[in-house]
């Protein structure tokens, strides 16, 4: 039933002598058209973008770069960056060397075939030399986190100043179908933070939350979001766009937020729909771009909060522990050639406009097409155009959520995986820094590393098991094998505890054991963190390799919704996305035992007598149960790992300094969240839509962000007043265009009922 006329004037702005009396629908028609009130996104004043043309052929970019002109004077700093480049290139390849040195010794002691021989030390020679290349600028990084700012001349902060009074900031939310209170949580955390803090500086900042969300009702509850921080907030300015085609997904929506208002800002802070910034660290940011205008990008480290499931427990604890030191290592091997990761990060807006929109690439999809993960190469570009961008590991104040199961983590690797690989078209192009093509290839590694593992795994297994049944057991064979699998087993062991004995051992000497939980808890976290990565690392080596397969066949992905919620996985789920690899665990586990039952028993009592009876042929399977009982316990480890245990927060493990000394932006971002979830509309709900737009606030309301075409779509009017079920997209358009709202409001939304 529509309500009486009266209830629809309560948010319509009038001057009093041109107010009328209304009494008919076409009278209250003409009063909204009268209606003064501003919608709720800014009127655009739009500018033309383009993308750059890159010609991203290998051959002509090479041949470019020998005719490249006289190098450009760089700064102080490039020169260290590429020092650095230098140093750790050496110690790399260094340590490559000697342990592929080992590595042959020991092959050629266990009578390995020749093609066996090959494989192996090609396949760990790639390995090894990545892992090696990581593991230098973490102890790299681990040496200047400890001399901090002070120690780097060229840090942004020493140049940092107050900004103009012109300057602007629009601080941008993309979404697509979010958990809108959260995502309104965050805004309302975000811009409290700011007013408080810094309130001289909090009129250069406005706030944007920028909708790709197909579902009307996540339309409808995200325009409540917005009304509702006005309300809370009359002196803060929050704006809401929905965009008609969410074609490109993320990155099309930055463009179609630079297209409409990109002219009228100087800088732009980019969000995530987790994120949470509080105003030391975004007027610091701010204050460092107003004091050096060679600066592009200056992306913070955000730090992981709020997770209570195991898993998002120790992934958070992992992030915050050893990702520190690493994101250190990142800042002193890049400086101002760092990487952007596409949130918690400010943006100078004009470079970004003119150099960073990135082209279609050539080819079918995944192959071709925009770019998925486009933040790194949009840092590449920036940088290529002479600006710097820094990632500025020793901010505090940036937080964001990471995935609470195994699950959605594994649906985010994918979608940076094929991102990651469609970075390799952009290796060659001609003006990059050499630090941004190793970032490419690292990126793409990272993921073609979990097939090269997988292989070398087989291998070598192949290679033992061979070794066994048809080798030529004698002491001096088994003495030749004893110290090069001693010393590849220390360097393993190096590569694998010395970053976690370094984190453990900087933190107490630091004394900030304590914001982990204390010294004991950091000890048995880490301890426990380790002994889960054991299994957890088999299960991304499976899935990855399987992920890579794909690709190959060119099945893409889409962006679509992050699971951020820590509600535990069904059973039914855990086996339909796990049992596979169960099945491939308990049947390598199986064939591993049979091929080792089959070694001779002459075989078998000569393995024993030259090791003294302390090894036999089955002994092999405890060196790959981590893998096997990974692969085989997966639908378990993946039910298990997703559940809350409130006894470990109890007990402080897995404890983060932010669970202990609980940021004033975090407990405003909880207490707000607590508010919208009781007066925001649920998107999940069935009755959304209908209930929202039969309201005659909402009507009054929204009508102001409709369009009132001179030629109205007929046909959408038409099954509206037959009262016909409305497809979503034409819920939408009904949304959008002004007859079709008013008419699917006068119709008591049957049409969607």
């Amino acid at each position: 039933m529509i309500a009486p006329f009266e209830e629809y004037l309560r948010h319509v702005v009038i001057q009093a002598p041109r107010r009328r009396r209304v009494e008919s629908w076409d009278a209250l028609a003409a009063t909204l058209d009268a209606d003064e009130a501003p919608p709720l996104q800014p009127p655009p004043r739009r500018q033309s973008l383009a993308a750059p043309r890159l010609d991203l052929s290998w051959k002509h970019n090479v041949r470019a770069a020998f005719r490249s002109g006289p190098a450009v004077e760089q700064p102080g700093w490039q020169r260290v960056v590429e020092y650095r480049q230098r140093v750790c290139l050496v110690l790399t390849i260094a340590m490559t060397a000697g342990i592929l040195f080992l590595s042959d010794i020991m092959l050629r002691a266990q009578q390995m075939p020749p093609v066996t021989h090959q494989l192996y030390l090609a396949v760990y020679g790639v390995m090894t030399f990545f892992l090696a290349a990581n593991f230098f600028k973490m102890m790299l990084g681990t040496w200047y986190m400890l001399r901090g700012a002070k120690g780097n001349p060229w840090h942004p902060a020493h140049t940092a100043c107050d900004p103009p009074a012109d300057a602007r900031v629009a601080i941008v939310f993309p979404v697509y179908h979010e958990d809108v209170p959260r995502v309104a949580a965050g805004i309302a955390a975000t811009w409290q933070s700011i007013a408080r803090r810094h309130p001289d500086l909090a009129g250069h900042f406005d706030t944007f939350l920028l909708s790709d969300s197909r579902d009307p009702a996540y339309r409808i509850a995200e325009e409540a979001a917005i009304h509702a921080l006005r309300e809370s907030f009359p002196h803060g300015r929050f704006f809401y766009r929905w965009r008609p085609s969410n074609r490109n997904a993320k990155l099309g929506n930055i463009g179609d937020f630079c297209r409409r208002w990109g002219g009228d800002y100087t800088y732009m802070l980019v969000m995530d729909a987790d994120s949470v910034m509080d105003g030391d660290a975004i007027v610091a940011l701010l204050r460092m771009m107003a004091g050096n205008a060679r600066l592009g990008i200056l992306q913070t480290n955000p730090r992981p909060i709020l997770r209570t499931s195991l898993f998002g427990r120790m992934q958070q604890f992992g992030a915050r522990l050893y990702g520190s030191v690493f994101s250190y290592g990142l800042q002193a091997m890049y400086m101002g050639n760092a990487s952007y990761i596409g949130h918690n990060a400010m943006i100078r807006m004009a470079p970004f406009v003119r150099h960073c929109l990135l082209p279609e690439l050539s080819g079918p999809k995944p192959w071709g097409g925009k770019p998925l993960s486009h933040d790194i190469v949009e840092s590449a570009m920036i940088v290529r155009a002479g600006y710097e961008v820094w990632f500025l590991a020793d901010m505090d104040g940036s937080y964001e959520e990471m995935p609470a199961n195994i699950l959605a983590f594994l649906i985010r690797e994918r979608r940076w995986m094929q991102g990651n690989l469609q970075h390799l078209r952009f290796v060659f192009l001609n003006g990059l820094r050499s630090i941004h093509r190793e970032t490419f290839i690292n990126g793409s590694m990272g993921y073609l590393s979990a097939p090269l593992w997988a292989a070398f795994l087989v291998i070598s297994a192949y290679g033992m098991i061979n070794f066994l049944q048809h080798g030529l057991l004698a002491i001096g064979s088994l003495r030749s094998i004893e110290m090069p699998m001693l010393m590849l087993l220390i360097s393993s062991l190096v590569f694998l505890f010395l970053p976690r004995l370094i984190a453990i051992g900087v933190n107490i000497a630091s004394g900030r054991a304590r914001t982990f939980g204390g010294k004991d808890k950091l000890v048995w976290s880490v301890v426990l963190e380790t002994l889960f990565s054991f299994f957890f690392s088999p299960l991304m080596m499976a899935f990855i390799s399987r992920f890579l397969w794909l690709w190959v066949k060119r099945k893409g992905i889409n962006w679509d919704t992050q699971s951020r919620g820590d509600e535990p996985l069904p059973w039914h789920d855990c086996v339909r996305y796990f049992g596979w690899v169960s099945v491939l665990g308990a049947a390598c586990l199986a064939l591993m035992a049979w091929q080792l039952a089959t070694v001779p028993w002459t075989q078998q009592v000569l393995l024993s007598a030259v090791s003294g009876g302390l090894i036999e042929p089955l002994d092999l399977v405890l060196w790959y149960s981590p893998i096997l009982l990974g692969f085989t316990f997966s639908v378990w480890i993946a039910r298990v790992t997703s559940r809350t245990f409130p006894l470990l927060a109890a007990r402080k493990l897995f404890s983060i300094p932010e669970e202990i000394d609980v940021p004033q932006v975090v407990t405003a971002l909880q207490r707000y969240e607590t508010r919208f979830r009781a007066v925001l509309p649920d998107p999940r709900a069935g009755e959304t839509v209908a209930a929202a737009v039969r309201d005659p606030d909402f009507y009054v309301r929204h009508r102001r962000e409709t369009r009132a075409r001179a030629h109205p779509p007929e046909r959408l009017l038409a099954k509206i007043a037959r009262a016909d079920r409305l497809e979503r997209a034409e819920v939408n358009l009904a949304l959008s265009d002004r007859a079709s709202f008013d008419a699917l409001h006068r119709s008591g939304a049957r049409s969607i009922s």
